[in-house]
C-alpha cells in the first residue's frame, strides 16, 4: 500500500513541476505550435472544467473535488494489488489527477493547462495538462476493470467454486 502512496506523490509532483515549467516559459493565454496541426504548447489559466464547462464556478469545483476525493479514497481503500491491479492503478491515477488540479485551484483559483493536440478526436480542441491525462487514463482503466476484468474474475470464481463441488 505504501507503494501506491509513493506513486501518487510522484505523479502529483510531476504534474506540479510541468505546470510550473509551462507557466514560467509562456505568457498567460499563449499557445504556440510545436508540430503543425499536431502539438501545441503554452499556458492557459482554466477557471472551468474539461471542454470549457462551468467557467468560474470555484465553490462548485471545491464541492465536486471533495466529493470525488472521498469517493475515490473509499474505493481505493477497498482495492487490492494482488487481485485487482488495474482497479487499484485506476484509483491511483484518479486520486493523483484530482489532487493535481485541486492544488492549482487552491493556490491560483484556476488550473494551469499547457498542451493541445488538435488531431485527437473529441478532445482535440481542448487544452489540457498531465493531471487531466491521469484522470482520463484512470477512467479508461476503471472501465476496463469493471466491464472486462471483473467479468473474467467472476467467471473464474464461479469455475473454481464448481470445481470444488
Amino acid at each position: 500500500m505504501i507503494l501506491s502512496y509513493i506513486i501518487m506523490a510522484v505523479l502529483i509532483l510531476v504534474d506540479v513541476i510541468l505546470k510550473q515549467i509551462f507557466s514560467n516559459m509562456y505568457a498567460a493565454g499563449s499557445i504556440v505550435s510545436v508540430i503543425d496541426n499536431t502539438l501545441y504548447v503554452g499556458y492557459v489559466q482554466n477557471t472551468g472544467a474539461s471542454f470549457g464547462l462551468l467557467q468560474g464556478q470555484q465553490f462548485l469545483f471545491f464541492i465536486i473535488t471533495l466529493f470525488a476525493l472521498v469517493l475515490f479514497g473509499y474505493f481505493f481503500s477497498k482495492s487490492d494489488w494482488k487481485t485487482k491491479k488495474v482497479y487499484t492503478i485506476a484509483f491511483i491515477l484518479l486520486i493523483s489527477g484530482t489532487l493535481g488540479n485541486a492544488i492549482d485551484r487552491v493556490l491560483f483559483g484556476y488550473v494551469i493547462d499547457y498542451v493541445q493536440m488538435p488531431f485527437l478526436p473529441i478532445v482535440g480542441g481542448t487544452i489540457f495538462n498531465f493531471a487531466d491525462v491521469l484522470l482520463n487514463a484512470g477512467v479508461v482503466l476503471l472501465l476496463i476493470d469493471i466491464l472486462i476484468l471483473d467479468t473474467l474474475r467472476q467467471k473464474k470464481i464461479k469455475k473454481d467454486t464448481q470445481n470444488e463441488i
